[in-house]
């Protein structure tokens, strides 16, 4: 279709404008006009010919009841609200609300059905951006680490203070030696039968304790429920943290690894909070390499504790440690790592 030149849009719109068509009808009267004037010139016309006939078609007086029929439907739209507020205080709020309904509306049905698409669309967002951990993507890494773990130093007791034993109350008694009569020299007096019967003759004399001759033996009317035998419990088994050859699990560190993948499964409340970290575990390996006393000394909560415990107890009879070559009792630490990838 061919195309109007610039002047003669410009010829059609000054006709408009002396027919003093209504400027909010102008521009699309304008365009109806030029598209009739194409498609006369396409079937062969000359402008002028086509502009006569558009004259002819669109004359003033056709304009003109156009202009006010335009002028009419924009009463019409805008009548129903006057109509009702006319004489009254357009100031007051419920005028504006009125007025402006229709785009309210608008903008309510717009901002709902945005939330509701918003809400039905959420879930499957959430789950195209955080997709759930799948059993074929967690992995257990088990890492070992010798603690060294030294026990407090014993106080030393104080000395014991020996005390001294009584001693017993003597009278000097020597033999008598027979010399002559110039060569006696008489140092003491033989002690008499009273004195000897509270004293123990000797070679000197002291004080001390009153032999005593005749002991009483208690009557057996006195006998309490204490003097009832009691059995002594066997001496318990001592426990060592240190010693020249520590426990070990049959087959070694790598034997322990696999059993421990094995058995062990990531407790699903960690998996969906994301917890992982080390879970030291402290037990005993008796001399017969029994694993006795499995209790957690620091932990990551949300199960990983408990499944600790419940896989070290199923592991079977260590090889037990040695202290000076003989088996004896030992206390080890075991860090076992929750990982996630």
């Amino acid at each position: 279709m061919k195309r109007l030149h610039e002047n003669r849009i410009a010829q059609l719109t000054k006709y408009l404008q002396e027919s003093k068509l209504d400027p909010e009808l102008l521009p699309e009267i304008l365009d109806h006009l030029a598209c009739e004037a194409e498609e006369r010139l396409w079937d062969g016309n000359s402008f002028e010919q086509a502009y006569k006939k558009i004259v002819e078609t669109a004359d003033l007086k056709t304009l003109h009841h156009l202009s006010v029929d335009h002028k009419n439907l924009l009463a019409m739209e805008n009548s129903f609200v006057d109509i009702v507020f006319e004489g009254r205080n357009k100031l007051y709020g419920a005028y504006a609300l009125r007025k402006g309904y229709g785009r309210t509306m608008q903008k309510s049905v717009l901002m709902g059905v945005t939330f509701f698409l918003l809400m039905v669309l959420l879930p499957n967002l959430y789950a195209t951006l955080v997709p759930d951990v799948k059993p074929d993507e967690i992995a257990y890494v088990v890492e070992f680490k010798n603690v060294d773990i030294r026990p407090d130093p014993k106080p030393v007791p104080p000395p014991v203070k020996e005390e001294p034993k009584p001693v017993e109350k003597t009278v000097k008694s020597v033999v008598p030696v027979v010399l002559p009569d110039e060569e006696v020299k008489v140092d003491y007096a033989p002690p008499v039968e009273e004195e000897l019967k509270s004293a123990k003759p000797a070679l000197i004399t002291q004080d001390g304790e009153v032999l005593v001759d005749v002991i009483t033996a208690p009557s057996t009317s006195t006998a309490s429920a204490s003097s009832i035998a009691v059995e002594v419990a066997p001496e318990k088994e001592k426990e060592y943290v240190q010693v020249d050859q520590q426990p070990e699990f049959l087959g070694g560190n790598a034997a322990m690894g696999s059993f421990l993948q094995k058995h062990l499964r990531y407790p699903s409340e960690a998996v969906r909070a994301g917890i992982q970290g080390r879970v030291f575990l402290e037990f005993s390996v008796g001399s017969d390499g029994k694993i006795e006393n499995v209790k957690s000394i620091k932990g990551i909560g949300f199960g990983c504790d408990e499944e600790a415990i419940r896989v070290v107890k199923l592991m079977p009879d260590w090889k037990p440690g040695k202290q000076a070559g003989v088996p004896v009792r030992v206390r080890f630490t075991l860090p076992i790592v929750f990982k996630m990838d």
